[in-house]
């Protein structure tokens, strides 16, 4: 089979990889001239990420072993076992396993449009125009997905973080990395601070509108040195997007897969790509088949919800819990990816939790 992928990130390429290694005639084609660049992502990922056996030696900046979660009164620590990843050399090399399976990339290429059976590439380096007529077409070329626009699977009410990101020079501890919540700091999201090393960290925070704003006082009000930016958009996962229609599927941040409560997207997007893979080989029925990951994301977005209409007050009195021993272990057990768990037990061990169901009635 002829499968076409748009977006050589590392959803794209590992799709590709996936198909290549299935026996597929794959080809990846990618706008921009360099794979990995431009960097818009903190690139830590939970220890779920271990599922799908990569090495990670070759592109591992730092292991964390916790997490310090800030509110504007409260502080709580929680022991974790997360990957700090260089983006750049993670793409290359999720890019290098599809390659060595067979799949085809080209970079320096633009989608253009689609036409009956047809796609036309644009060739940047050239200014041709390539035809192309593939069995299947996969959108993976992210939030603003020019493919998923083209097929009509981009929903009209999708909507986006926007996130802004330094590399600095400070003093860190290096296998804990903090979160920072409260109206100050970022009043629809939160901040972080996550340690290279010793010396170097990766500061941010996302927001739905201006970001640099509090992007910039964050910055001074830790009088951090910036080395480099880097600045990108982050979709927010709707319900209601479609993933398929005709020979075309949408994946990763084209299609919105990201936790809303953390905007994090490679492991989302990887396990996306084993299902759709999946379905293609078997010749099963996609939106079938996801519901089971879909469920889990429309659990983030719930969440993200209710905690969007936190006080200061509610964050102060939810970092409390957190920090009691028998909460700090569940957390510590359980990864961010899925919170149906850790949901379920906090409940159990601490009722007085029901107190931020007052805000599930808005949420509808």
């Amino acid at each position: 089979m002829k499968i076409i992928i748009i977006g050589a990130g590392p959803i794209g390429c590992y799709t590709g990889y996936l198909l290549a290694s299935s026996g597929h005639n794959v080809s990846i084609y990618e706008e921009h001239s360099e794979i990995g660049l431009p960097i818009q992502c903190t690139g830590l990922l939970t220890k779920d990420f271990d599922q799908f056996n990569i090495p990670k030696e070759k592109f591992l900046i730092n292991t964390l072993k916790e997490v310090e979660v800030n509110s504007p009164n409260q502080q709580a620590k929680i022991k974790v076992k997360e990957y700090l990843i260089c983006r750049q050399k993670f793409d290359r090399y999720i890019a290098d396993l599809a390659s060595n399976a067979g799949a085809k990339i080209f970079t320096n290429h633009s989608f253009i449009k689609c036409s009956n059976d047809k796609i036309l590439i644009k060739n940047n380096k050239t200014k041709k125009d390539i035809e192309l007529s593939p069995n299947v077409i996969i959108a993976a070329d992210g939030p603003l997905s020019k493919t998923a626009k083209a097929y009509g699977l981009y929903h009209n009410n999708r909507k986006n973080y926007y996130g802004i990101q330094a590399t600095v020079k400070g003093d860190f501890d290096a296998k804990s990395y903090k979160t920072f919540f409260g109206k100050a700091i970022c009043p629809d999201f939160f901040a972080w601070i996550v340690p290279e090393s010793k010396t170097i960290a990766r500061v941010g925070l996302a927001s739905k509108k201006s970001p640099k704003l509090y992007f910039d006082n964050f910055i001074k009000r830790n009088n951090f040195k910036i080395l480099d930016v880097q600045a990108g958009t982050i979709p927010i996962y709707n319900p209601k997007q479609k993933l398929q229609k005709d020979n075309c599927y949408v994946i990763g941040d084209a299609s919105g897969f990201v936790k809303a409560t953390t905007l994090g997207g490679i492991i989302p997007g990887m396990q996306q790509a084993k299902i759709l893979v999946n379905c293609i080989n078997k010749k099963k029925e996609y939106e079938k088949e996801i519901k089971s990951l879909k469920r889990k994301l429309r659990l983030h977005l719930l969440v993200r919800k209710i905690i969007d209409q936190f006080s200061d007050k509610d964050w102060d009195k939810l970092v409390k819990i957190i920090g009691k021993q028998e909460i700090h272990k569940i957390l510590s057990e359980h990864t961010r990816e899925n919170l149906f768990p850790i949901l379920l037990k906090c409940l159990i061990k601490e009722p007085r939790l029901i107190y931020f169901s007052k805000y599930l009635i808005k949420t509808r």
